[in-house]
């Protein structure tokens, strides 16, 4: 009989021993495939989990950068084929507030320092820097932690790339914020690096703060101002933002409304002994008075060259350069010319406030000699003179310009004549048709060649409202006591610069119904008694004369002489003998 215990144990041991081994190499087969499929189900998104397989059980490590993540990790290797039991020991990254990123360029290389929130991002900002400084050295010491915002990698992008324009710098990410400071490498790059700054930053960022150490120009460091009728245009160097604005709002107040071109650029450098603010005031200063120039600065010299806009102004501009400057600055060059005025124009215009005179004359001698003969036609009128001297006028400008005071002062308030070019233009009322004749007539008559008139004249009509004989007696006496009747010397003859006094005379005697006036003459003592009764009797006739040929009834004027014996003044000084050469108009009883 066989004993078959004898020979089946020893089967069954060798059967599971080699079951044993057989499974055993199996497991590192199954844990491989697992690891291999759950790291590229992890790998695009995941990245920070570290993980350990034992058999179908998986055991989750590492640092999550915020919850969701964490969760997303144990959701993604839950979901694999033959995983049986998922151990999630993750945790999370430290939570950093604020969240600072700091990036440091120095002559060695660039330092990274500061907190990402994964290895994705530490690689982006690298890979992104390394573009933008080609081979330079480059220190990691970033750190992962949470609480990162949006848009790192662009707000990083935004800052670092000043770099490309600083030879040392720091850029610091604060949250949203970021802030830039650095040495330009040169006045060039200075404004590039203001340019691309100035650009609008990556969603939700803020640019919390620039500070740019100007590059140094050791030579040639300078300045300039170019003025025309465009406006102005600035180059050359500024030391510091405060500086440069300050030289455009300098520009600016040069003129009304002038465009200012800023071309300037940043850097150190300012000559020794030069306040460089100062200094470019000084030379706009000069530039403000030319019509085109330019003002160069180059050192401490000062080169000037334009054209002055009047005559005025080039005297402002002698006198600028007499007293010299205060800036440290010397005067180089200057050549100053006086513009040529194109229209050539000059108006005035009478009111009841008083008798403007505006524009341009060819020099001080026709300015003084205008404003004199105005004083001559107006009396004691308010007269505010605005003329100017400039170069352009036309041949016998100051002709024209005389022909159109005197129609001007043969007008009422709210009266204008103007002198454009060679064509002349009068507007405003007279006060009779004898005066809208002679107006019209000096016009057509007595403008130089060339000149051409527009007249633009009515009758203005006496009121209706008769004056009684204190309130007509009333007007005259204030009109004379602002004017009086000029006459040629030992003459009857009646100067034009009183004409539109008489104008105005007739004007108010007109108002008076039939009042009768006497129109008294007087003289100064110089000559013979009769000789001075006669010339005064002969006065008072000539302005009875004017009077009726501007509309006063003859029958209501009577002429009286009374020679010098009726003085009002000393006759031993000038002033009185001029106080005693009168016409009264007097109210008869």
């Amino acid at each position: 009989m066989v004993n078959w215990k004898s020979w089946i144990w020893p089967g069954l041991a060798a059967v599971a021993c080699l079951t044993a081994l057989a499974m055993w190499f199996r497991a590192d087969i199954i844990e491989a495939d697992l690891r291999k499929r759950a790291l590229l189900a992890l790998e695009p998104h995941q990245g920070w989990v570290q993980l350990s397989v034992r058999g179908r059980d998986l055991k989750l490590t590492g640092l999550a950068p915020d919850e969701p993540s964490r969760a997303k990790a144990l959701e993604i290797v839950q979901a694999l084929y033959g995983v049986r039991v998922v151990d999630n020991a993750s945790g999370l990254l430290p939570l950093e507030s604020p969240y600072r990123l700091l990036a440091e360029k120095t002559e060695h290389g660039v330092t990274l320092s500061g907190f990402v929130p994964n290895e994705a991002t530490r690689k982006q900002v690298i890979a992104d820097l390394t573009a933008m400084l080609p081979g330079i050295a480059l220190l990691d010491q970033m750190k992962l932690a949470r609480g990162a915002p949006d848009h790192l990698t662009e707000l990083a992008d935004f800052g670092l790339a000043a770099f490309s324009w600083f030879s040392t710098g720091v850029v610091e990410i604060s949250d949203t914020v970021v802030k830039v400071s650095g040495q330009a490498l040169n006045p060039e790059d200075h404004e590039a690096v203001l340019s691309a700054l100035a650009a609008p930053l990556p969603a939700g960022g803020t640019l919390g703060g620039v500070e740019i150490t100007p590059a140094s120009v050791t030579e040639g460091y300078g300045w300039s101002a170019e003025i025309d009728a465009q406006g102005i245009n600035l180059a050359g160097y500024a030391p510091s933002p405060e500086v440069r604005q300050q030289m455009v709002d300098a520009a600016m107040s040069v003129r009304s409304g002038v465009k200012v071109v800023d071309g300037m650029r940043f850097a150190a450098g300012v000559p020794v002994g030069v306040d460089w603010l100062a200094a470019s005031s000084e030379a706009m200063s000069v530039l403000s008075h030319l019509a085109e120039g330019r003002a160069s600065i180059r050192g401490n010299v000062l080169d000037l060259s334009g054209q002055a806009a009047t005559s005025d102004d080039f005297r402002k501009v002698q006198q600028i350069l007499d007293d010299g400057f205060s800036s440290g600055l010397v005067l180089g060059t200057a050549d100053i010319g006086i513009v040529a005025v194109s229209p050539f124009e000059w108006s005035a215009s009478r009111s009841d406030a008083g008798l403007v005179l505006d524009g341009f004359v060819s020099g001080e001698a026709t300015r003084a000699r205008l404003a004199e003969i105005a004083g001559l036609k107006f009396g004691a009128l308010t007269i505010e003179d605005r003329q100017k001297t400039a170069n352009g006028a036309p041949k016998e400008f100051e002709t024209a310009v005389l022909a159109a005071l005197q129609a001007l002062s043969r007008l009422d308030d709210d009266a204008e004549v103007r002198v454009t070019g060679r064509k002349v233009i009068v507007r405003g009322d007279v006060l009779n048709p004898a005066a809208l004749q002679a107006v019209e007539q000096a016009m057509a008559e007595d403008l130089p060649q060339g000149y051409e008139a527009d007249t633009q004249l009515a009758v203005r009509q006496v009121p209706a409202d008769v004056l009684d004989a204190a309130s007509c007696q009333r007007r005259l006496d204030q009109l004379t006591g602002a004017n009086s009747v000029l006459f040629d010397t030992a003459q009857a003859n009646i100067q034009p610069h009183s004409h539109g006094f008489l104008d105005h005379i007739a004007f108010v005697a007109s108002q008076c119904g039939n009042i009768r006036l006497e129109i008294a003459g007087h003289t100064d003592s110089d000559g013979a008694e009769d000789a001075n009764l006669d010339l005064s009797e002969r006065r008072a006739a000539s302005v009875i004369e004017f009077l009726v040929e501007a509309g006063v009834e003859a029958d209501r004027l009577s002429a009286i002489g009374y020679g010098e014996a009726r003085p009002v003044a000393d006759n031993g000084t000038s002033t009185g003998k001029t106080a005693n050469r009168r016409i009264e108009f007097r109210v008869l009883k």
